[in-house]
């Protein structure tokens, strides 16, 4: 039997809106807002006509139309009523006031029937929707999978209502294999950094980044579900691997702090594969004053600073680059850069920052990431520091490192309430 479209039960108790977001698409927003209207019109004409009646060959023409379309743009269809609203795509569909009633009416039949949607993974032909729609003509004892008697579903699979102490139960258990993945995943980051940089100290040419990529997708996936356990994992750490775990760490915490400001997924998974790569050049970098318990030296100084040039030439070494490399590279050099100049009291305080440059906004959430991570974890010369001093030590004697009005949002993000956070409609920043 094809899986083209699946129909999921209808879920009500799904609360967690949060676990169903997407960025907002102006198209598939007007996409969405037609294919709920065409389905809203069908169901209430199938309560006066049968669905075989020619009456209803345009409308779902209409509706085959707009389904392709939306396939042929994001690749699937996947549509879920939670509560009173729909989301197409994990996107929320807004429709406009005038239309509320509609689609409550629309989600009332889809419950009567223990419908919450449906899932194509390829264009639907008027026969399938037809019979789709036939559900929806009148009280039938039960639907199977396979539809209804005499007008049984090829590529349609309907799924049964689930009572509610079996829809807990599975919330749970789903819960549970997201926790696992997410760990996963973060191990397979590791996993993939360690051998990154040992081939690099080793002299020996480092692995393609694909896997890395691949990744970096599903640590921006997970972020989107499981934020709270997401961050957690990088309390994770190994003192003699320090190298890998903060490249991940620094990963994590700024895809986390990006989804925060609002930051596509697209430019998440940008913004985040720069940051598991921004300190490799580390690698380069003698390992005996990696490790040393002392002030470094000046030379040696010199030699840690010069670890960001080490990235570049690992990047250069791969021949032209892209678009997304470039950026790469600008991005490891400039979140090295002080966002400002600080200007004391006597007191030795700073009043205020004086901006130096125009940073990227990569740059400066790398800048926070990078400094929180290497605060919080076990170095050679030092203890980890807890969150609430290293966040102190960032706002104080390192605050001019960093755009104040970010580390601002950064702390919120980190459960450490500022002095201010920023006012609504400043949330959202902008890449240009």
């Amino acid at each position: 039997m094809s899986d083209n479209l699946k129909i999921t039960a209808h879920d009500p108790n799904a609360e967690r809106i949060d676990q169903l977001g997407r960025s907002h698409s102006e198209k598939l927003q007007q996409q969405a807002k037609q294919l709920v209207s065409s389905l809203y019109m069908l169901v209430r004409s199938v309560k006066m006509y049968a669905p075989d009646n020619q009456i209803f060959d345009k409308p779902l023409e209409v509706l085959r139309t707009t389904i392709s379309n939306i396939i042929a743009a994001d690749g699937q269809l996947v549509l879920q009523a939670v509560k009173d609203s729909f989301y197409l795509n994990n996107m929320l569909v807004k429709m406009d006031y005038g239309s509320l009633d509609n689609v409550r009416s629309l989600i009332e039949e889809m419950k009567a029937r223990k419908v919450g949607g449906f899932v194509l993974s390829k264009p639907a032909s008027i026969d399938e929707l037809r019979n789709f729609i036939w559900i929806f003509s009148e009280d039938h004892a039960e639907v199977a999978e396979d539809g209804l008697v005499g007008k049984k579903l090829v590529n349609i699979k309907v799924s049964k209502w689930k009572e509610i102490k079996e829809k807990i139960e599975d919330d749970a258990e789903e819960k549970v294999d997201r926790k696992k993945y997410a760990v996963t995943v973060y191990a397979r980051a590791i996993v993939f950094m360690t051998e990154y940089i040992r081939r690099l100290r080793d002299g020996e040419k480092p692995p393609g980044l694909r896997p890395a990529q691949r990744t970096v997708q599903d640590l921006v996936d997970i972020c989107f579900e499981q934020r709270t356990h997401f961050l957690g994992m990088t309390t994770m750490d190994a003192f003699d691997n320090y190298l890998a775990y903060h490249s991940v760490n620094t990963c994590l915490i700024s895809i986390v702090f990006g989804s925060e400001l609002g930051l596509t997924k697209a430019q998440l998974k940008e913004l985040g594969f720069i940051a598991l790569m921004h300190d490799v050049g580390m690698a380069k970098v003698d390992a005996a004053v990696v490790r040393k318990r002392g002030a470094l030296t000046e030379k040696e100084r010199k030699e840690v600073q010069l670890a960001p040039l080490h990235s570049i030439r690992d990047m250069l070494a791969r021949g032209a680059l892209s678009r997304s490399e470039i950026l790469r590279l600008v991005t490891t050099m400039e979140h090295q850069e002080d966002y400002g100049t600080p200007v004391k009291d006597s007191r030795g305080n700073i009043q205020m920052i004086i901006p130096k440059s125009n940073l990227s906004v990569y740059a400066k959430i790398l800048a926070i990431a990078n400094t929180y991570d290497a605060l919080t974890s076990k170095r050679p010369y030092r203890d980890a520091y807890g969150p609430e001093i290293a966040l102190t030590l960032m706002w104080t004697e390192m605050r001019h490192k960093f755009d104040p009005e970010l580390l601002k949002v950064f702390m919120k993000v980190m459960a450490i309430q500022p002095v201010r956070v920023l006012p609504p409609g400043q949330k959202r920043v902008s890449l240009g």
